[in-house]
């Protein structure tokens, strides 16, 4: 059987600013009913796909609600991202936006960072 091709991944911040620019309603966990282990949050996966506007070669992973800062966290996986070394942190992605005077919103870049 052959592996599938190993794949770069990187994260993106989703704080509560860009959620309400985004117009969706994302529920945050409530305080005290937080788990300390993973809990499935398929349901999202498209949520942010579809706000987050990104490429159809970045693909969503993961989804990780962050107690300690209070935003999002988004794990992305694809071929245009670089491979990491086991144990090294995640770089982060940076996606700019764009709004048109007639409401439209679309991505114009997306920067790499270290």
């Amino acid at each position: 059987m052959a592996q599938a091709p190993i794949k770069g991944r990187a994260r993106i911040l989703v704080t509560d600013d860009v959620i309400q620019l985004s117009g969706v309603g994302i529920q945050k966990p409530l305080a005290g009913r937080v788990a300390w282990d993973w809990m499935e949050v398929r349901e999202l996966f498209d949520t942010f796909q579809a706000f987050l506007l990104l490429p159809a070669e970045y693909a969503i992973i993961g989804v990780f609600f962050d107690i300690i800062y209070h935003q999002w966290t988004v794990i992305v996986e694809s071929d245009t991202l670089p491979v990491l070394n086991p144990g090294m942190m995640l770089p982060m992605l940076m996606p700019t936006y764009q709004r048109t005077d007639d409401g439209r919103v679309s991505l114009s870049n997306i920067r790499l960072l270290p």
